[in-house]
């Protein structure tokens, strides 16, 4: 009996003009067109989402360059296999005249010190590599062995490029029938660029009795669409959500929230994106913002798909509307890149009678006894210094607590009725500087040092913006 052949594998193309899509490397100012111009066959590593031609090209490649093609792949093929092979085919009549294309797909399975066993015989010309991976090479391979090869990106295939494959197909297999425009048109958009998963849809299509097959029987056949992709796809819907909640964008927050709960995502993930968005981009702008993200996750884990999409979907509108601000994010980057000084004396631990002698806590003020008082906690080195800076009116709640040193203030205070007798307007952004308080702090303070003398007017002044 022999072997049924997929759909897929009889319409690969034998040749580059018949690959379909990927025209930015097979147009004819294309990367691989410009990279084959030379007569020469570098080692490439292509990457990119299944089913966008990642193999097709490699044999393609072999064939059109007159190189012998070997197949690997990461899953099923260890790398011992993989060593011995190189080590023994640098012998056989059929590479004497050409080094082999070694094609070894899912190459990110290979670890880093597995990814090593290629560098010498690439380093000797002994072997052509062309690798395959769903994931960024930058994250999967090893530095020295991206150093040797080219890295190619790979697009999905666009649904009328696809459309295109399956009406050839259809031509195929069927060439006495009518085409089934509103099936292939479906499928066409349902296989998310993947051209593999689109034949595939269409030969279960094909192997369904025709008196009883119709679109609604085909898509309860094939199920949700597998266009959700563990690699890029994973990463890129996920960037996409979390910098759609960054630019307070409900509507698309919620988009790219749907297509990771229809491709099956961990909810747990979404989660954790979303917590983290809760902290970076909002922070103390609205921290009731995080406390909601959180409540969100614990949500998820209680009560799980379907109805955790619900406290999602909750948490997403609200992180996305409120106000951003990443000055939390800033201020603990700004303190991690801060230089390491002793800790001051006055603040170290004086638990013991030992670490009192030293001299240790000497000079700590109990802050509950005044919390007016102002004391220095920073290193001597770093005093002045400022790691968070607020940039919303929101954040700024804290400073506007902190009330400014009145004798500091009564100095500036006398200074300046000396000067201006007669009054005017405080220079209250300066005095602010000095203080280290804000304008709303100083405004509550000076009512105590000009009453009786001066009256106090509070202004709204315009600028013209520049």
């Amino acid at each position: 009996m022999t072997a049924h052949i997929p759909l897929a594998e009889r319409m690969r193309p034998r040749r580059l003009d018949e690959v379909v899509g990927q025209g930015r490397l097979l147009g004819k100012a294309g990367v691989l067109q410009r990279l084959l111009a030379g007569g020469r066959l570098p080692s490439l590593v292509f990457w990119g989402p299944p089913g966008t031609g990642k193999t097709t090209l490699a044999r393609i490649l072999a064939q059109e360059t007159g190189h012998p093609f070997l197949e690997f792949s990461g899953v099923t093929g260890s790398a011992a296999e993989l060593k011995k092979f190189l080590s023994e085919s640098k012998d056989m009549p059929l590479f004497r005249t050409a080094a082999p294309v070694v094609f070894l797909d899912e190459i990110h399975r290979y670890n880093r010190a597995q990814q090593d066993i290629l560098l010498p015989y690439l380093e000797r010309g002994e072997a052509i590599l062309i690798g395959a991976t769903t994931e960024n090479p930058a994250f999967y391979l090893n530095p020295a062995l991206r150093s040797r090869c080219q890295l190619l990106a790979l697009e999905p295939i666009a649904p009328e490029e696809v459309l295109v494959i399956l009406r050839r197909a259809w031509g195929q297999e069927r060439p006495e029938e009518p085409e089934p425009t509103e099936v292939l048109d479906w499928l066409s958009r349902w296989a998310g660029g993947d051209l593999r998963s689109a034949l595939t849809g269409l030969e279960t299509w094909l192997g369904l009795a025709p008196e009883g097959r119709t679109l609604d029987l085909l898509q309860e056949a094939l199920g949700g669409r597998m266009m959700y992709d563990r690699a890029d796809g994973h990463y890129d819907l996920a960037s996409a959500f979390q910098k759609s909640l960054r630019g307070s964008d409900a509507d698309a927050a919620l988009y790219y929230l749907s297509r990771m709960i229809r491709g099956g995502e961990d909810p747990r993930f979404i989660a954790r994106r979303l917590m983290v968005c809760a902290a970076e981009d909002v922070g103390n702008a609205d921290a009731q913002a995080f406390i909601l993200a959180e409540t969100a996750a614990r949500a998820v884990e209680r009560i799980g798909w379907p109805e955790a999409r619900i406290p999602l979907a909750q948490a997403v509108i609200y992180v996305a509307n409120a106000p951003k601000s990443n000055a939390t994010i800033s201020a603990i980057d700004a303190a991690l890149g801060a230089e390491d000084h002793p800790v001051p004396a006055s603040l170290r631990d004086a638990h013991t009678a030992v670490s009192r002698a030293a001299g240790r806590g000497q000079g700590y003020f109990y802050s509950h006894q005044d919390y007016g008082r102002r004391q220095d906690f920073l290193p001597e080195a770093l005093r002045g210094q400022r790691f968070h800076e607020p940039v919303r009116p929101q954040e700024r709640n804290w400073l506007d607590r902190a009330e400014p040193d009145l004798v500091g203030l009564g100095g500036l205070w006398a200074e300046w009725i000396e000067a201006h007798p007669e009054g005017g307007e405080v220079p209250v952004d300066a005095w602010c500087e000095a203080l280290a308080c804000s304008r709303e702090a100083l405004a509550r303070a000076l009512p105590k040092l000009a009453q009786g003398n001066f009256t106090l007017e509070r202004r709204l002044v315009a600028r013209p913006f520049v």
